[in-house]
């Protein structure tokens, strides 16, 4: 990407109905994804596989954003992609991580806590106030963490923290995106991401080369320190199907971002959670216990008031901006 100024310039857009959609299709899709990686995990490192679904993901990526962009690929935010990329990079490796211990529904309530921490973050990132209701919410939200992971009574395990850590990269980069949408396009943000996702997994692989785990080692590291090998034609079928989940899922999550407000498409990410049972049941026999679910309820019920306080002072910041103006 070059970085003079873009010929082409995004505004913010409002289209909610089909932001939505496009949230909806993006975690649909992605789902399917947790269920390949999951599977693959116990042979290849978690860099090979981000490596190679980069790699198919990229030129589809490039074809969407050239389109877009109607023959360039510029930006005046080369920085804040290089930020965004870095913070998605974290958010999906732990992500991944998590997902190789635990079940891919308990994997994913703890990974959405998202909306928590965006309303946490934007304290300090965009200097919005949180009123006393969200803060309590928020504390809420953090009680079903803590049902699910039940920290006293031995199970806990520490790939749990890999998924919440994923959830506060996650929220950094749906700030990102929400700011980079007011002048860059979706398919140019989702091919800032791979390209970073593609450079930081290959030198990742390279500084982990050589570096074998122990026999007891925890699933999660297992994961990370797994050699690089030639996948069989079967798991690089799987791979490249990551590649293309991938691109449509980034696309369409991007998309949706920028079509409307964080805190209109945010709720729709929990579409993840059904989808989650279904797989992990269907491919791994896995349905969540009932403190998972418990907890599950405690962080959606949370995070959706959470959005619609902030929804609601959204409003009446735009009322009062209407007044001034008048």
């Amino acid at each position: 990407m070059t970085n003079p100024m873009p010929s082409i310039v995004f505004t913010p857009l409002n289209r909610p109905i089909l932001g939505i959609v496009s949230v909806i299709v993006g975690v649909s899709v992605f789902s399917i994804q947790d269920a390949i990686i999951k599977g693959l995990s116990s042979g290849y490192p978690v860099h090979q596989i981000v490596f190679v679904r980069s790699l198919i993901a990229l030129p589809l990526l490039f074809l969407v954003a050239f389109a877009e962009g109607r023959g360039t690929l510029k930006t005046q935010h080369l920085g804040l992609h290089a930020l965004r990329g870095a913070t998605m990079f974290v958010a999906y490796t732990s992500y991944y991580l998590a997902l190789a211990a635990l079940p891919i529904a308990e994997t994913v309530a703890l990974y959405y806590t998202v909306p928590l921490f965006v309303a946490a973050l934007s304290v300090p990132f965009l200097g919005e106030r949180v009123g006393s209701r969200r803060w309590a919410a928020i504390a809420v939200g953090f009680f079903g963490v803590l049902v699910i992971v039940r920290p006293g009574d031995g199970l806990a395990d520490p790939a749990a923290l890999l998924a919440v850590a994923a959830a506060v990269a996650y929220a950094m980069s749906a700030l990102l995106a929400r700011r980079l949408g007011a002048t860059d396009g979706a398919g140019a943000m989702a091919l800032s991401a791979t390209l970073f996702y593609l450079a930081a997994s290959g030198l990742l692989g390279l500084a982990l080369s050589g570096i074998d785990a122990a026999t007891d080692t925890h699933d999660s590291l297992q994961f990370l320190l797994n050699p690089w090998l030639w996948p069989s034609p079967r798991d690089l079928a799987l791979m490249a199907a990551c590649g293309l989940v991938s691109a449509f899922g980034f696309f369409f999550l991007a998309q949706g971002y920028r079509l409307t407000q964080a805190n209109v498409a945010a709720p729709f990410e929990y579409v993840a959670l059904p989808w989650a049972v279904l797989w992990g049941y269907l491919f791994f026999g896995n349905l969540p216990d009932m403190a998972t679910v418990a907890g599950a309820g405690f962080i959606v019920g949370s995070g959706l008031y959470v959005i619609y306080r902030e929804r609601r002072a959204g409003r009446r910041r735009r009322c009062a901006e209407l007044a001034v103006e008048r």
